[in-house]
């Protein structure tokens, strides 16, 4: 059943609140700890203190850890969804990143074969920010409980690592929220109150769309209004 005989339910309130409060905990940990690598930012312990800085980020660690766990039972279903359909990467994904790169300019390339609920450019960022996730939080808890427990020489191995993680993380987040934004802002209606536009989610997710249709949660005759609309 559409919205408003024009948009599409893509994800649950819980989901939407998870991505956000996942948003909001990843940038406030790069905040705080950007003091350590850039002195142009050394101000922020002038403002603040070092010492506030620095529970500002463990708070903030807490919160990216305890996030999804809390996902797993109030988001669990869109939680699920999202680590199947990573794991069905194939062929057509491969035929989309090849031709993604018109997308970056606003413009939907032509030959793209029809995408599930998720395609194939964002289970590639799932699969980052998942590993980015993994990888940050691993090491983070090393580091911050790792002393005397673990070998400083390991220990001392988990600081570049984490470092390059958040970079990466952040980098695949600013090219995110480009897309989102810029390119596809059809997009962040969907991050808002979990709807879609039909006619967005028909361009990019079409292969998802059809399923709709094919369960009878979506009328043909409702799409092809909507479409016309």
């Amino acid at each position: 059943m559409l919205v408003n005989k024009k948009y599409v339910k893509r994800h649950a309130k819980g989901f939407v609140y998870l991505h956000w409060i996942n948003a909001v905990c990843f940038f406030m940990l790069f905040l705080t700890a950007l003091p350590l690598y850039a002195d142009s930012c050394k101000g922020l312990y002038d403002i603040f203190g070092a010492k506030t800085l620095q529970n500002a980020h463990r708070f903030f660690a807490v919160l990216f850890v305890l996030n999804p766990v809390i996902g797993l039972i109030t988001a669990r279903e869109g939680i699920w969804r999202m680590f199947s359909e990573v794991l069905k990467f194939n062929s057509k994904d491969i035929t989309f990143l090849v031709k993604f790169p018109l997308e970056l300019i606003g413009k939907h390339p032509a030959g793209i074969p029809k995408q599930g609920f998720y395609n194939g450019g964002e289970r590639m960022n799932i699969a980052l920010q998942l590993a980015t996730w993994g990888v940050l939080v691993g090491s983070g808890a090393l580091l911050w409980f790792g002393e005397g427990i673990i070998d400083n020489s390991i220990r001392a191995w988990m600081i570049p690592l984490h470092s390059l993680c958040a970079g990466i993380g952040f980098a695949g987040s600013i090219g995110h929220i480009y897309l989102a934004l810029i390119a596809n802002p059809d997009s962040v209606h969907g991050m808002q109150d979990g709807t879609v536009k039909v006619d967005y989610a028909n361009a990019h997710h079409g292969e998802w769309m059809d399923d709709l249709v094919k369960e009878g949660k979506i009328k043909q005759q409702e799409l092809k209004e909507a479409l016309k609309g």
